[in-house]
């Protein structure tokens, strides 16, 4: 038994004394920047640049830690009795910074770069590092002041602009106009412009028809706000005026303006009664819009109004009027005829007229034709006889008025009512006096 017990021992001491020990290996650690903190698999191995001696072979946790940078963890796997060396880069550690502003859509500028506008959070500045910060906006003054981050910890900055500007609302009659100010387009009228820098400002106004507006020497103050109002005036316009036939007469509202072809300027944005007139032809109205700063352009093309009257009266040699004026006296080549020939009346107007036909013992008539464009309109006209005394003759037997017929050397024929005559001897004819319509022998 015991020589059993021997054996076994003998038989670990071999074993033991056959196996190799296990090789150690070293790790080379450097960052940058140097002296950051190292912990390897937990423990504390000093600061970089740093040397760990022994590390068994196999995946190990480094840790590096500096102030003011991102702590920074790697696996680093060695191998038997091999050294390794690991250089690591560090980042700084990222601040955490909110911005607000009054008014909010503050532009940011940190360190010269454009961060955005307001409220906004930021999350990539150094957080070790101080950084120059500028909070700006059109009409406000700009804000720039330094920020400083305590390590991870957030930081709020909340800043209030002061004014800079002015108010001007802009007003026109009519609305709708295009407002610039100080060259930059701000909208159509009515509009405010808001944050308008303080100092002298220039506005325009323009609209399509209307004449152009400039006003300059326009002073702004921080904190103002004015009204500016302006009444624009419209662009004139014109008026081209044509006809057919050629020379026609044009009256605008009633008032003659010149003969085809008239060109007229400089007129008011309106309605117009435009008129034209010929001689021979119907007169031609319109109404004619002109738009502000337009022309425009109408042809008148006028119908032949003409057509033509006959005359004739019973009995003939009576003066023929038309309208007032006088037309001639109708005759007949019979002597028996009932009627006159015709008396022609051409290029009568289109229309009704008046026509008047006298003859002296005779009632005057009147009638009413009424003419159309290119035919012949007849009248017969018909006078009826009056009874008018134009002679007193005086004999013994009385004082006798008539219409005298005939006067012979030895009669003398009246008509004393009408269709009955009598003829007086001149032996027994006292006196004879000629009745005037005056009145005097």
């Amino acid at each position: 038994m015991r020589g059993l017990f021997l054996s076994a021992v003998a038989l670990v001491a071999f074993v033991a004394v056959a196996q190799p020990p296990q090789t150690r290996t070293r790790l080379d650690l450097a960052s940058q920047p140097s002296g950051a903190t190292v912990l390897v698999d937990g423990a504390d191995h000093g600061v970089t640049p740093a040397t760990i001696f022994n590390l068994s072979p196999g995946r190990h946790m480094v840790k590096l830690s500096l102030a003011g940078y991102e702590d920074l963890y790697r696996a680093v796997v060695v191998d038997d009795g091999s050294p390794v060396a690991v250089n690591n880069v560090l980042e700084p550690e990222k601040g955490i910074l909110l911005v607000k502003s009054t008014p909010d859509g503050c532009e940011i500028v940190i360190d010269g770069y454009s961060m955005g506008m307001t409220p906004r959070l930021i999350t990539n500045l150094n957080a070790k590092d101080s950084h120059r910060m500028t909070l700006s906006k059109t009409g406000y003054r700009s804000s720039t002041f330094d920020v400083r981050f305590d390590g991870r910890q957030p930081l709020v900055r909340d800043e209030t602009l002061i004014l800079d500007s002015g108010v001007i609302r802009v007003e026109t009659t009519p609305q709708g106009a295009e407002v610039v100010l100080n060259g930059v387009p701000r909208g159509c009228t009515p509009v405010t412009v808001e944050n308008v820098p303080k100092g002298n400002a220039v506005l325009q106004l323009s609209m399509n028809g209307y004449k152009d507006v400039v006003v300059s020497g326009i002073v702004v103050n921080a904190g103002d706000n004015q009204t500016i109002s302006r009444v624009l005036e419209a662009v004139p316009g014109a008026l081209i005026l044509s006809s057919i036939p050629a020379k026609a007469r044009f009256y605008i509202n009633n008032e003659f303006r010149g003969e085809d072809p008239l060109v007229l300027k400089q007129l008011e944005p309106g309605e117009y009664d435009v008129r034209a007139e010929y001689p021979g032809y119907a007169p031609l109205t319109k109404t004619v819009s002109i738009g502000k700063g337009t022309s425009a352009v109408e042809e008148f093309r006028l119908s032949n109004a003409m057509g033509r009257l006959e005359v004739r009266t019973s009995p003939a040699g009576a003066q023929v009027f038309l309208d007032g004026k006088s037309f001639g006296v109708t005759a007949s080549d019979d002597r028996d005829a009932e009627f006159s020939d015709v008396l022609f009346i051409e290029d009568v107007m289109e229309g009704e007229h008046t026509l008047l036909v006298r003859k002296d013992g005779f009632a005057e008539q009147v009638r009413h034709p009424k003419i159309r464009s290119k035919k012949t309109s007849r009248a017969k006209v018909r006078l009826k006889r009056i009874f008018k005394p134009d002679i007193e003759i005086v004999t013994d037997t009385g004082t006798h008025l008539g219409m005298l017929v005939a006067n012979t050397p030895d009669y003398i024929i009246v008509e004393v009512s009408l269709g009955v005559q009598r003829s007086f001897l001149r032996a027994d004819v006292r006196s004879v006096r000629f009745i005037f319509d005056d009145g005097k022998k």
